[in-house]
This record gives structure tokens, sequence and C-alpha cells, in this order.
């Protein structure tokens, strides 16, 4: 999906998943089974399905399709709309946090909706959060692709209707794609990691000499290493404001190989910095670890089958 071009066997393939839609969900309800265990549906669908086998909404209907699936997104991350991923403490602030409640939807038959949690949990639900989590993952709001229709964000409505409830109405979609999402996941490498803290006087400069010090010996073992000093612009490797320098750093060296043994080098090499390395170094940990790596394409939905088996205890 990210190039256009068709997918080719990048390595051993360990997975291959469709996101399945309501079509797969709906002879499921139908069975009256008190819990319905699926694999993977695109996450709006869980919720679009009750609303269409409740309400009988034809799946032909994409108007009802597609405020039921932005229903459905609203709810999808579940205590994120309730302050989960917004809270900035200072600027945006949520009471009660670590009991954050899970939000639910009362849903009428024209395809709106009040949202709200369970009394008494903590969190909040206002516009601000819904706002968030309603173009959380869009990325075209005039086109928001699903298995079951391609919904129209834009004339979406929301207003608080009391304490911690949002009224959701408008909203609508156009018809359903051909095709499913298929993520597919397949082995790529193996990941060598060794970390080490240096802190006290002159931290940042034992840690790059340990960094320097692991590049150097391993220059010839792996094609390109990745060396970050945690605590000091790890993530962004750039200040965008002035600090003063880190009282302590955390050296952090990764490499990819074919092979287990040949990975583990990584935190064998860093381990050895307690005592061929800088003063001070402490707290070393080292991991190698399988990394299966996924890549997205498109499937006919003709090619894909499903079935349900129910259970009776």
């Amino acid at each position: 999906m990210e190039t256009d071009v068709a997918l080719s066997s990048p390595g051993k393939i360990i997975s291959a998943n469709a996101y399945l839609g309501v079509d797969t969900i709906l002879p499921a309800l139908q069975t009256n089974a008190d819990i319905i265990i699926t694999g993977r549906v695109a996450d709006p669908s869980l919720f679009l399905a009750p609303m269409i086998h409740e309400f009988s909404w034809s799946l032909n209907n994409y108007d009802l399709m597609g405020k039921g699936t932005i229903i459905g997104h609203l709810l999808e991350c579940a205590g994120q709309i309730t302050g989960g991923y917004f809270a900035d403490p200072g600027k945006k602030d949520v009471p009660g946090m670590s009991h954050l409640g899970h939000p639910f939807a009362d849903v009428f038959p024209n395809g709106s909706a009040t949202i709200s949690k369970v009394a008494g949990t903590g969190g909040l639900i206002n516009l601000q959060t819904a706002k968030e989590q309603l173009l959380y993952e869009v990325v075209n709001p005039y086109g928001y692709y699903t298995p079951d229709v391609i919904a129209d964000f834009t004339t979406v409505h929301l207003k608080e209707t009391g304490k911690d409830r949002v009224t959701v109405t408008g909203g609508s979609g156009k018809e359903k794609p051909s095709t499913y999402k298929v993520s597919v996941g397949y082995h790529a490498f193996y990941l060598g990691e060794g970390e080490i803290s240096y802190a006290g006087s002159n931290a940042m400069g034992r840690a790059k000499l340990a960094g320097s010090i692991i590049a150097e010996r391993l220059a010839d073992s792996f094609a390109g290493m990745q060396i970050d000093y945690i605590g000091s612009t790890s993530l962004h490797h750039i200040s965008f404001k002035e600090t003063s320098e880190p009282y302590e750093v955390r050296l952090r060296v990764a490499a990819k190989s074919d092979s287990f043994e040949k990975a583990a080098i990584v935190g064998e090499e860093v381990e050895a910095l307690y005592t061929n390395g800088p003063a001070g170094g402490g707290g070393v940990r080292k991991y190698v670890n399988e990394v299966i790596c996924i890549v997205s394409t498109l499937i006919g939905k003709e090619e894909v089958r499903s079935s349900v088996t129910l259970f009776q205890s």
C-alpha cells in the first residue's frame, strides 16, 4: 500500500491478517452467542456490527454505515476518548487517571449517539477529548477507508450535553472498497542491543567515549549501528531549546544481524565496557530479539472466506 508495488516475499512470511468487516461478524451475532471472538477485524467494525444487528440497517445504506463507523472510531481506542493519550499536566489535566473509565455509547436508529463513561470512574469526556479521538489516525477526513464504507468525517457535529457526555451527529459515507487491507508479517532480522549508564561529572563525555569505542570495535561486523544517548536528545537527535549538560546518560547501542549469535555480540561488547571502557559505567542490560516486520497490501474481497464456529458450554 505504501509503494503501489506488488508484494514480493520479503523474507519468511509469519502471518497475513486481513482487516475483515461487519459482514463477517453479523452471522456470529445472529447465533445469540454470549461471547464472540474474531480474527483481525477493522476496529470500527466491532462497533458497527451490533448497530446493524440491532437496528436492521442495510449494508448498502452507506450514509448509516458512515455514521456508525464514526461512532465506532470514537470508541475504538477505549480510554483514549476519556483522557488517555490526551493528558498533558498543566495544559490538559485529566482527573483520576489511575482508574480511567472506558467509554460507552447510547446509539440511536438514525446513526446519532451520545458517548459517556461509567459513573464514578476517572477521566473525562468533553469536546477536546472527542475531537482528538475523531481525528486520530485519520489521514483523509473526506475518505476514511474501512471494509464496510468509505466514511466522510467532515460533516460530524459534536456537542457537550452534560458532564462527561458528548453527542455525535452527522457524518456520511460512500460505497465500500472492493479490497481488504492485509498486514503481512515476515522475519526481518535479529536485533542485538546493549545499554549502560554513566552518571556524575562529565557523564555525557564518558558516554560518548563509550559509544565511539563500540562503534570502532564493531565497525567490521555490522553494516550499520544505532547509537543513542538516552537522556540527551535521544528521541529527536536535536534540542529545540537551551539545555544544560545532563547529569546522567544511558548509552544504547543496537545493530541488525541475520543470526541470533552475531546479534548477541552487541550486548557482550557493551557489557565489556565495565572494565574496558570509561570510568563509572553501570547497570548493563543486553538483549537479542527476533524482529518481525510488517508490510501492508490489498487483496480482493472475493479471495477471502470467513466462517463461524459455535461452541456451547
